[in-house]
């Protein structure tokens, strides 16, 4: 039919230009022969043709236009229905040059981590109010900027969901409230909260003072958690890194679904976590990370 909406129409009417829509449509047809499957393709699919395209070719505008081409497809799959996903949006070529190596000696375990929430404390509200932002350092593995930013909203207990916010730094996601974590952010939220609270804010913590929480108050606060680990170095940096290497490394996540809970833009800052198959972390840097 001529109303049926078509992936040229559908680039015309996101306001690309001509030029665009030839070369976003030149690649996606060819995409679409050599991958007839490609509407059900999952990330590793995506990534996997990718680097067969890599290896085929050293044209990094060429590839990186095949790859925006691609995303588009996707974009429009599910604009008319087909997906009910975007099996790639996150995926990128820029590398990560400048970025520092994880120090994988530094990290801490899981079990490790889990005792910063079992310090006592003199004054029952803090005590509640600091077990929520250990809980959200060591089970969401968030940077200190993205727990200043929380509101009271980003927390669903009945969806048992924790939203985070796309900064400069990181993509926005959605994180689950694991089962020890929940009771202590009900607390806090139904207790401590309101005894804390001096001044009208929807800032998901307080300090003692009764003001939101700023990343200078998360830094000081860690800081003194060091008597539990007199020997080491511990900053909320050091606990995210810390977390997203035990997502790979302890529990085995895929590689693809860390990248997404980390909330990092690409996939080379993901596999600098992983501690074994250095010869595939290697291979796959080598791959990615040159195109940036």
């Amino acid at each position: 039919m001529h109303n049926e909406l078509t992936f040229e129409r559908y680039l015309a009417q996101r306001k690309h230009s001509a030029k665009t829509i030839r070369s976003y449509s030149y690649a996606v047809k060819n995409f679409l022969a050599l991958r007839p499957d490609a509407a059900k393709f999952s990330y590793r699919d995506v990534i996997n043709f990718m680097s067969e395209k890599v290896a085929q070719t050293e044209n990094k505008s060429a590839i990186a236009v095949e790859l925006a081409a691609i995303k588009r497809y996707y974009d429009f799959l599910l604009e008319t229905g087909v997906r009910q996903d975007h099996p790639c949006r996150s995926l990128n070529f820029k590398g990560t040059s400048r970025n520092r190596n994880v120090v994988h000696v530094d990290l801490f375990s899981s079990e490790e981590l889990e005792k910063l929430l079992e310090r006592e404390e003199r004054y029952a509200a803090l005590k509640l109010k600091n077990q929520a932002l250990v809980s959200l350092l060591i089970y969401q593995g968030l940077i200190a900027q993205e727990i200043a930013n929380m509101k009271t909203h980003h927390v669903d207990l009945d969806a048992g969901l924790i939203y985070v916010k796309e900064s400069r730094m990181s993509s926005r996601r959605h994180l689950p409230i694991l089962p020890r974590q929940y009771r202590i952010l009900e607390r806090y939220l139904r207790e401590s909260r309101g005894e804390l609270i001096s001044v009208e804010t929807d800032a998901l913590l307080v300090g003692k003072l009764g003001t939101p929480i700023t990343v200078d108050d998360i830094h000081y606060i860690i800081s003194t958690y060091k008597p539990l680990f007199p020997d080491r170095n511990i900053t909320p940096m050091i606990i995210r890194q810390s977390v997203i290497a035990n997502w790979l490394n302890e529990a085995s996540l895929a590689l693809e679904q860390v990248q997404i809970m980390a909330g990092h833009r690409w996939i080379s800052t993901t596999l600098k976590y992983r501690q074994s198959n250095h010869e595939q972390h290697r291979e796959l840097i080598n791959r990615w990370h040159p195109l940036g």
